[in-house]
């Protein structure tokens, strides 16, 4: 994958058209797209499917967290990016849990942007076209969104996926149950759908691969079995 296949939705938050950065996605990535409103952007987001969402706000309101949150609620492949000159960000918290890949704070060298675009599409293409080893014989296959276990394929529900790709993108610590009832349920969740959803997924996969923290949440343990 190359910077040249990325399609790009930029979010610009009522802002008039950076025709420096406009000519510098133009000449990098396949497809530029742009929004001035969120109205604009949903609409552009489900018709285009973007692998990156440039986001250039101000963050005076919370339109566009929102916005990024009911994309998180299906879509956690899509890559985002934050340009901003606010240096102290109400919202940075909840733009952290939506797993932004780079805030990069205005002005800023077309270098920094390149380097965040490249760090990108290592995430887009790790998370869409590879197989992700969990075990011998057991990977998590991103572009299928499916388990393959001794070369049977079992496809995750949607809820299953959304658990795999977060414990998969926050190795080496513990998710927390609150973390986890934000993304899948968006807060509406019971502790036993969360101990089903998790019950599942490991005889998919291994019954001791997704650890118990008690108190606290749950953690990808690969280098234990």
């Amino acid at each position: 994958m190359e910077l040249s296949d990325l399609s790009v939705l930029h979010i610009m938050d009522n802002q008039d058209k950076d025709e420096k950065l406009y000519s510098l996605l133009c000449k990098t990535v396949s497809k530029i797209t742009s929004s001035s409103t969120i109205s604009e952007a949903k609409q552009q987001y489900l018709k285009q499917s973007p692998c990156l969402i440039i986001i250039e706000s101000e963050f005076e309101n919370r339109d566009i967290i929102d916005f990024l949150i009911e994309i998180r609620k299906d879509d956690i492949k899509t890559a985002f990016v934050v340009l901003s000159n606010n240096k102290n960000n109400q919202f940075l918290t909840e733009l952290l849990e939506l797993y932004i890949t780079k805030y990069i704070i205005k002005p800023f060298d077309n270098e920094i942007l390149l380097q965040a675009l490249n760090k990108c599409m290592e995430i887009i293409e790790r998370r869409i076209y590879s197989n992700f080893k969990l075990l011998n014989n057991i990977f998590f296959n991103f572009q299928t969104q499916s388990i393959i276990k001794n070369n049977e394929s079992f496809v995750l529900n949607k809820k299953e996926s959304l658990l795999m790709n977060l414990l998969i993108q926050n190795q080496g610590r513990v998710i927390t149950y609150e973390e986890l009832e934000y993304h899948i349920w968006n807060n509406e969740c019971t502790n036993a759908a969360l101990k089903s959803l998790i019950r599942d997924l490991r005889k998919k996969t291994n019954k001791n691969i997704i650890k118990n923290y008690s108190g606290i949440g749950y953690k990808l343990e690969l280098k234990s079995i």
